[in-house]
């Protein structure tokens, strides 16, 4: 296997874009739209299977097939009665072993924002990848500059292989959802901490905001009719962290095996086998571009990764 930089983005934008006209065509005819409870914005794609089992609560959502749209009952006015609707749904979902996704519950809140930039609701973790919500997280990129050459290498960790989601997969130093009520520095702090040991004096004296990258996933892409193909719309938020030789990273929370440090080439040269997990592969492509690695010299679609690292997802954001 030899991906492209930009097989490698698209393997977490992987959702068409509007201007790709028959294969987005295409891909809406499969999905439901998850409408607010006022009509006043889209919230997410849901899969048939899904749309299916909610039908079973009229109390909760209006399914419209000729529209092929999912609306909250308008009595739902508040965040609690949207959130606590949706979430004794998911509950029975669970009991019940419903949907496979939901073994994985983690008593973890994401919150959906309106389009007000308001929460809008507060879900379980798990719950979100199946009403197709937005989710946000954080991908810290750790490396390490010689002194002498600056020639300049990233530390890399590989994912524990007890893990349920793409076990013994390189991944980013750390990274992690956004949940609620933590901000985006406090979880920073927490899953550096966690994966990886970093102290957080060290961390905030040494790291720096470097943006996002925004996308919209579908796991099996093309597939509409199992879990596997659920649709994630994702926001990262990136970090630069520049690290001292002398700190080394270890395992705390054994959500990483261990740790690398690796060339630029080397990092490279695992990127296009394959080996990264999809969205820390698309944050280290983002981090090449900034650091002057890949650039329009060198990269002949440069334009095209950039535009998908950055989507712009059609759905309310924080």
């Amino acid at each position: 296997m030899s991906l492209s930089y930009l097989q490698l983005v698209e393997r977490a934008d992987s959702v068409p874009h509007r201007d790709e006209v028959e294969k987005y065509a295409s891909f809406k005819s499969q999905v439901y739209t998850f409408i607010a409870h006022d009509g006043r914005h889209e919230l997410g794609y849901i899969l048939p299977l899904v749309v299916e089992k909610l039908s079973e609560h009229p109390d909760v959502v209006t399914i419209d097939q000729f529209a092929r749209t999912v609306r909250l009952n308008p009595s739902l006015t508040t965040v609690e009665s949207r959130s606590d609707a949706l979430m004794s749904i998911a509950n029975q979902w669970k009991e019940n072993g419903t949907f496979k996704f939901l073994k994985g519950w983690r008593n973890e809140p994401l919150t959906i924002f309106d389009e007000f930039r308001k929460p809008y609701m507060h879900l379980e973790r798990v719950l979100c990848p199946l009403l197709g919500v937005v989710m946000y997280g954080i991908l810290v990129n750790g490396y390490v500059v010689d002194e002498e050459t600056g020639e300049k290498k990233l530390w890399v960790s590989k994912r524990s292989e007890t893990k349920p989601t793409y076990p013994g997969q390189h991944d980013a130093l750390a990274g992690g959802g956004i949940g609620y009520p933590y901000g985006i520095w406090e979880t920073c702090h927490k899953e550096c901490f966690e994966e990886a040991g970093i102290d957080k004096d060290y961390l905030e004296k040494h790291t720096r905001s470097a943006g996002l990258i925004s996308y919209l996933y579908q796991k099996k892409k093309d597939d509409f009719t199992t879990e596997g193909g659920y649709v994630r719309p994702e926001v990262a938020y990136v970090f630069d962290f520049e690290m001292g030789k002398d700190v080394i990273p270890r395992p705390v929370d054994n959500e990483a095996s261990g740790f690398e440090l690796l060339s630029f080439n080397e990092v490279a040269q695992r990127l296009k086998e394959g080996r990264f997990k999809y969205n820390s592969g698309a944050s280290i492509v983002d981090f090449f571009i900034r650091h002057g690695f890949i650039t329009p010299e060198n990269e002949p679609e440069y334009i095209n990764i950039i535009g998908k690292l950055h989507r712009l997802l059609p759905f309310p954001l924080k």
